[in-house]
């Protein structure tokens, strides 16, 4: 049984991975083409409902502590809607999966193999994705564990080297706040990733107090991303816009430092480590999903399934920067409904709740 569950430590560092990979790329180039320099207060508001989709997450995890959502579901409001939620929830994670995917390659097939095709980054990502997402939640914990501290370095590195080549100030309070909210709205679906602490719910040991330390791996998180944010702006200012991928950007000013050659690929190092935890979580949390859809069977059908729709997705979509963002922008949003209206009014009515003695 314990090797089906993950510590407190460990689910709190693949929330840091899982909020902080997705929004230092593409992101802060986007908010800047609607809403200019103010795109800093539409991350600031998203992070506000990250924050408290976390916090809704803590106090049902507090009065359910040994419950999985899919039981709180299945009790409470019924098989029938069990299944809906569930299904919506395998659609979230593939979909982001997809973003994630082309995001990623489009990025390394920009700047290090451009003449490969998408089967090469099929062939590295997958097996190892697919291995890690097989595992037990322990196996996946452990493994971040591993990797944390060396993510949590690099991060630094490339966060300080960011900050450094700051060599300018834009003009603030140039965009109107329709246009900062449009802006939340078109990419609100690069937030609400705490979603999948929902769906590992039973199976992370909580203890009276272990909600500090999600807090605190969720502000380690937003911290570094406001930081690199900060840097990418203060940078590029005006031309923000034309510059798509910010943690390696920023680090374009100071391309090499005392015959070390070019610094900026420990950006490339530490958004490939990412981008393999970030898509094994997600594809755990898939596979968990689809399991409570066909609770009979095996999680290999789930991985099958998800590898046979992800290619045929992959190999039918037109993988460029263009089409990524339109799919980000137009599609995404709305299956953000499911983070942060469907799930948090579910976890309302279950905290209304009183608990039975079973459930006790």
């Amino acid at each position: 049984m314990r090797d089906k569950t993950m510590s407190v430590w460990q689910a709190g560092i693949c929330l840091f991975i899982i909020i902080f990979a997705n929004k230092i790329l593409l992101l802060p180039s986007l908010l800047y083409r609607l809403a200019n320099i103010e795109g800093m207060f539409a991350y600031l508001f998203s992070f506000t409902l990250e924050i408290g989709l976390l916090t809704l997450f803590i106090f049902v995890k507090r009065k359910y502590t040994n419950i999985s959502f899919s039981q709180l579901v299945r009790e409470k409001l019924g098989v029938i809607t069990l299944k809906i939620f569930y299904i919506l929830f395998c659609l979230f994670f593939f979909c982001k999966l997809i973003l994630i995917y082309n995001v990623t390659y489009i990025f390394f097939k920009d700047l290090i193999y451009k003449n490969s095709d998408s089967f090469l980054f099929i062939i590295c990502l997958l097996p190892i994705i697919n291995y890690l997402a097989y595992s037990s939640p322990r196996v996946l914990g452990r493994t971040a564990m591993v990797f944390f501290p060396i993510i949590l370095i690099v991060l630094i590195f490339c966060t300080v080297t960011s900050l450094i080549s700051v060599n300018d100030t834009p003009l603030f309070f140039q965009s109107s706040a329709l246009n900062v909210f449009l802006a939340t709205i078109k990419h609100i679906s690069s937030f609400g990733d705490v979603i999948f602490l929902f769906v590992f719910m039973d199976k992370i040991e909580y203890k009276k107090g272990d909600g500090k330390k999600l807090y605190f791996f969720a502000g380690l998180a937003i911290l570094f991303v406001l930081l690199i944010e900060i840097a990418f702006y203060f940078s590029y200012t005006y031309t923000s816009f034309m510059h798509p991928y910010a943690i390696f950007e920023t680090m374009g000013n100071i391309k090499d430092y005392g015959g070390l050659g070019r610094i900026d690929a420990v950006a490339v190092i530490l958004v490939i480590i990412l981008t393999y935890f970030q898509m094994s979580i997600y594809l755990k949390s898939f596979t968990i999903s689809f399991k409570e859809i066909f609770p009979k069977l095996s999680i290999n059908y789930a991985l099958i399934t998800f590898d046979f729709l992800f290619l045929i997705v992959v190999y039918l979509l037109i993988r460029n920067l263009e089409r990524t963002i339109l799919y980000a922008e137009s599609v995404l949003p709305y299956f953000s409904l499911i983070s942060f209206v469907l799930v948090p009014i579910t976890s309302v009515i279950f905290l209304a709740m009183k608990r039975k003695r079973e459930d006790k």
